[in-house]
């Protein structure tokens, strides 16, 4: 179970797919960072990250790139019978919440480094603390505000990075359940983005349920609360996965 763990988690990693689709994120939100303001500390370290989030471009794409990582592999698996080599070595439980872990550290880790890069960038070239000049106000009826006055600019930092990790968990393991329950490689593909969509859309009115609007955590007012949406979708699927792999075992 060890040794198939730490394989597992190799090749969710060391895959070209993982490291497209990190790259792929890292320009994104770098190009908004250095084209959005002049990176010579003139500009609020929150205007260069606004800038990130809201004019990259990333945010209405976001689920696609987590998917890329590791969570059509049960395809493969599924298709040349190679699931069944496993089940006759482990339960599909057993196996259902290895691929979980190693799918969702995939996609998450896809998503925080590029979000944690992005934050250091705004840090680094932009003006940290509360806006002053120009850019004084902008920060007026936003969490971000108390959370700066509060805790300080890490705590701002390590909750978008956070978040950005337990988003893409939550959207990889989404393409592996599509995965478990149909088996196609180009479903498991573009089914999460169209449902990150329709979720979108069809919960504008509920913010603390929205994707993105989790993604970003400031609109929910709270970054806490945004992480723990997060883990509850996270469980959900997980629970969806694992009754479709039972499936697939019991139905040979």
């Amino acid at each position: 179970m060890c040794g198939f763990f730490w394989q597992d988690m190799k090749r969710s990693f060391m895959n070209a797919g993982f490291l497209i689709g990190m790259a792929a994120v890292t320009v994104l939100l770098l190009a908004a960072a250095v084209m959005g303001a002049p990176l010579d500390r003139t500009r609020s370290s929150y205007y260069i990250l606004f800038n990130v989030f809201g004019a990259s471009g990333f945010c209405p794409f976001a689920a696609v790139f987590p998917v890329l990582a590791y969570a059509t592999n049960f395809c493969e698996e599924y298709q040349s019978g190679y699931f069944r080599m496993i089940f006759a070595r482990m339960s599909p439980v057993r196996f259902g919440i290895t691929r979980i872990l190693t799918v969702a550290l995939s996609g998450g880790v896809m998503l925080a480094v590029p979000v944690a890069v992005a934050c250091a960038v705004a840090y680094t070239f932009g003006v940290p603390g509360v806006p002053q000049g120009s850019d004084e106000g902008m920060l007026d009826g936003i969490i971000i505000l108390t959370y700066v006055l509060k805790y300080g600019d890490w705590y701002i930092a390590v909750g978008k990075t956070m978040l950005g990790f337990l988003f893409g968990c939550v959207w990889a393991l989404m393409g592996f359940m599509f995965a478990v329950w149909i088996p196609n490689r180009y479903v498991a593909l573009i089914a999460p983005f169209v449902l990150y969509e329709s979720m979108w859309i069809g919960l504008d009115g509920i913010i603390w349920l929205n994707p993105i609007r989790l993604l970003r955590g400031d609109d929910v007012g709270s970054y806490p609360l945004a992480a723990a949406v997060e883990c509850v979708y996270l469980l959900a699927v997980s629970a969806l996965i694992l009754a479709g792999l039972v499936r697939r075992y019991r139905n040979g």
